[in-house]
């Protein structure tokens, strides 16, 4: 059994630390009272944790199809219309 301490954002759980659970994994989730010493600088840097994760998830990814060089290689001209 593994113990991960995790911030809940109303939406979704958000681990501390990095943690190794298998997309998809079946976890049974025990609850205790927050901890008075827990603050509000913790919760946003758990957050900015998790954004950089999904960040980095997304640079994995090639999120431009294959046309796209030839289309950016093109000229493109801008003319200017006053109104």
């Amino acid at each position: 059994m593994t113990a991960v301490q995790a911030i809940y954002d109303g939406s979704v759980f958000i681990p501390e630390r990095p943690c190794e659970i298998t997309k998809g994994s079946k976890v049974t989730l025990t609850f205790s009272s927050a901890d008075s010493s827990f603050c509000e600088s913790e919760k946003k840097l758990a957050a900015f944790r998790q954004l950089a994760k999904e960040i980095k998830e997304a640079n994995e990814t090639d999120p431009l199809p294959p046309e796209f060089d030839e289309i950016i290689s093109e000229r493109v001209r801008l003319r200017e219309f006053n109104l």
